[in-house]
């Protein structure tokens, strides 16, 4: 086999001729020989060139050979490299010494050169085998070990991202809805005619049912079940009410999403459009969705300052936590697009931002909905 014929063999005997006969039939065979006379030589030649195969003769004049096996077990270089004891006694007691010690075959002298090269070529094509298998075996666990630290990378800016979002809307519940409550009480409490004041309490309390309203729909938008594209429409109005951000939406298809999906597109946008009004200073901004074939596209784009040059170099989608903390303003809004772009690279898509030629910046978010969301393709 093509795997036997390249395989690399050491042979350790401290027979001369023996030593000489064993590795001319292997070199005929086109393996790559070396050889070894003593147990120093043979661990110093495996250890600077590691073998696909041993042949290792029990007696030697430095070592004994089960006890040089077991050595070569304890070496991460020889740990898996199978070993074939070539041994005069081919009693009982003798194979169980050499299976014992870590051998996984025995040919006993004189030996037949056809059963010579024949558990030579099948464990020489067993090494190999098990190599190929243990590397990819070792490259997955180290995939595995990456996607678990980036799991928790994850939770953690998961955590972050809710503990900010939970003081936000408390801090919105504090300014708005709970001081109009507050001054409504403050209307109750008067000693003037509650007639007079009748017109302001009813202002008051329809602003706070609508601001608890609108907290609500953030929160679980019940306009997803009929479809992104409407409840993307509603948030528009909405965050132009709240922040002022003359928003304009086009959404001219977008095709049935899971839920969890929806959910996530849905609060990635409305970062993107708060952030445009609180950390860019934009006065409008342009919302659009497309899909083409099962990629959809959704891209924010509006008039503010625009990103810092050191988040739009090459290779740099959106920012690092190092470039957010080191942000020259001061703001966080540079975490909110990492974070984001972690949460749309799970789902197999990907972020990518831009400035405008003058003024301004663009965030577009492309992700498949159909096939395999993990081969993370998108373009």
């Amino acid at each position: 086999m093509e795997s036997a014929q390249k395989a690399e063999i050491l042979v350790v005997d401290d027979d001369e001729a023996t030593r000489l006969y064993v590795a001319g039939l292997l070199s005929h065979e086109g393996y790559a020989v070396a050889t070894a006379a003593c147990g120093e030589d043979a661990v110093a030649a495996a250890a600077a060139r590691p073998p696909d195969l041993i042949l290792l003769d029990v007696m030697l004049p430095d070592a004994d050979g089960y006890a040089l096996c077991r050595r070569l077990r304890q070496v991460n270089a020889t740990s898996r490299t199978p070993v074939i004891f070539l041994t005069a006694k081919g009693d009982e007691p003798e194979i169980l010494r050499g299976f014992e010690s870590g051998g996984v075959d025995y040919i006993v002298k004189p030996f037949a050169v056809a059963v010579l090269l024949a558990r030579v070529a099948t464990h020489a094509t067993l090494a190999r085998l098990s190599r190929g298998l243990h590397t990819a075996l070792d490259e997955r666990s180290a995939r595995l070990q990456q996607a678990n630290l980036r799991l928790r990378e994850l939770n953690v800016q998961m955590a972050t991202v809710e503990e900010r979002q939970r003081r936000q809307l408390a801090r919105q519940l504090h300014d708005t809805t709970i001081q109009d409550l507050v001054l409504a009480r403050i209307l109750l409490e008067g000693t003037a005619d509650l007639g007079q004041r009748r017109e302001q309490l009813l202002k008051l309390v329809e602003g706070s049912i609508r601001q608890l309203r609108s907290l609500v729909f953030e929160l679980s938008p019940p306009l997803l079940q009929h479809g992104l594209c409407p409840a993307l429409a509603w948030l528009a109005t909405s965050i132009r009410e709240q922040w002022g951000l003359q928003v304009r939406c086009e959404c001219a298809h977008a095709p049935p999403l899971p839920d969890v999906l929806a959910v996530m597109l849905f609060h990635g946008v409305r970062e993107l459009l708060i952030n445009a009004a609180k950390h860019a200073e934009a006065e409008r901004a342009e919302l659009r969705v497309d899909c083409d074939d099962d990629l959809l596209h959704i891209s924010v784009a509006d008039d503010g300052r625009g990103f810092p040059p050191s988040w739009l170099t090459e290779g740099q989608a959106t920012p690092s936590p190092g470039l957010v903390a080191a942000a020259a303003d001061g703001k966080r809004g540079g975490f909110g697009l990492y974070s984001l772009r972690s949460r749309i690279e799970l789902f197999g898509g990907c972020l990518t931002l831009r400035n405008g030629s003058r003024r301004g910046a663009e965030v577009r978010i492309s992700i498949r909905v159909g096939g395999n969301p993990a081969d993370g393709s998108c373009r």
